[in-house]
């Protein structure tokens, strides 16, 4: 391997486990504004650090541009999303090094989307963001308004401003974005937007990258991203679930329902897979609706009745159980069940309500 010093800098705003290799550098974004975690902050130096609710990710890509001289390569994951390497595993020095022996960049794999992104952008933010930007692009950089709008246009869709290329381009690139946005900044108001939305210049930025890489002609390194944990708010959301159904009562599961509707109101990307890995928070709301029904309609005044609580008031717990049960429904209709499935499904105490919902997502059980 050649002598090359690598950083990829991993942004974020919590606490984690960061991949054992020296080349990842955590970097705590908007630590201006937070309590420190004991990481590099984004405060030192040249940085906008305070701008981090509108940024996102960028007040690291920032303060990396402007205050480290000394890499060859650099680059930008986030704190649960890493590159990784044909194995499947986390990229090491080597993995980069011998990449840009051939190519320019590393991105993420673009995702396919059906819409061109204009409609995919436009469904999720503010379309008018985006043409803002737009136009910053035609009166500062006109070269590059070609191949804008052939990013509106196009269904390959990089996310996450995730990316590492050497120290020279990872700069340019840098200038190039902030030029625009400090047009747009007068513009574009992120404060009528909720705590999620207005981290506009970070959604804004997912796709100004591809623009940059195809004006510039770089040879591209797509390569998987992997996703080492949770996201901080799905995790924190799912705890809070839990303690408040664990009173096992109909007023602890309403108030559970509630904080999940008003939480996925603001923070709808919670529930994407990238956010939810494994489904459960999206179960964890479908077992406390049955919940909710179960209790309403028979006041849980005794254990006559059918309640999913008189087996546990673990919501984990109850989300095995509603997975366990939907799957050998599912075996029964395709006559695959085995006599201790059978036997099981009649010793459990399943309510109608708990069938109906089954049901209502799984059409084959009608």
């Amino acid at each position: 391997m050649r002598n090359e010093k690598i950083n990829i800098f991993v942004m974020t705003h919590c606490k984690f486990e960061c991949p054992r290799h020296s080349i990842y550098i955590p970097l705590q974004v908007g630590h201006a504004l937070h309590d420190d975690l004991g990481y590099i902050g984004d405060d030192s130096g040249d940085n906008i650090s305070v701008k981090n609710p509108y940024y996102s990710e960028l007040t690291g890509l920032y303060w990396a541009s402007h205050n480290v001289d000394d890499a060859d390569y650099m680059g930008l994951c986030h704190y649960r999303r890493f590159f990784l390497n044909e194995s499947g595993i986390i990229m090491n020095a080597q993995d980069y090094s011998d990449i840009f022996q051939d190519y320019d960049i590393i991105l993420p794999k673009a995702t396919l989307h059906p819409k061109p992104y204009r409609e995919v952008y436009a469904e999720a933010h503010n379309l008018q963001d985006l043409l803002l930007v737009g136009k910053a692009i035609e009166k500062l950089h006109p070269e590059y308004a070609p191949y804008f709008r052939e990013a509106l246009e196009s269904n390959l869709v990089f996310s996450g401003n995730l990316f590492v290329t050497d120290s020279t381009r990872f700069k340019a690139y840098t200038n190039w974005l902030f030029s625009i946005f400090d047009v747009v900044e007068g513009q574009i108001d992120p404060d009528r937007y909720d705590n999620y939305h207005k981290r506009v210049y970070g959604f804004l930025s997912e796709q100004l990258l591809s623009v940059w890489v195809a004006k510039n002609e770089l040879t591209v390194y797509e390569a998987n991203v992997g996703i080492t944990q949770l996201k901080s708010e799905t995790a924190e959301l799912k705890a809070s679930l839990c303690t408040l159904a664990s009173a096992g009562t109909l007023e602890g599961v309403k108030q559970a329902l509630d904080l999940f509707r008003t939480t996925l109101k603001a923070r709808p990307d919670l529930l994407l897979p990238a956010s939810d890995l494994d489904g459960e928070l999206t179960d964890m709301f479908r077992v406390l609706h049955v919940l909710e029904l179960e209790l309403q309609e028979n006041n849980y005044t005794n254990n006559t009745f059918n309640c999913m609580f008189f087996l546990s008031t673990d919501l984990s717990v109850l989300v095995k159980q509603f997975r366990l049960i939907t799957s050998i429904l599912l075996h029964v209709v395709q006559n695959t069940a085995s006599e201790v499935e059978k036997d099981y499904l009649r010793d459990s105490r399943i309510s109608d309500s708990l069938y109906d919902t089954i049901r209502s997502l799984h059409p084959e059980l009608k």
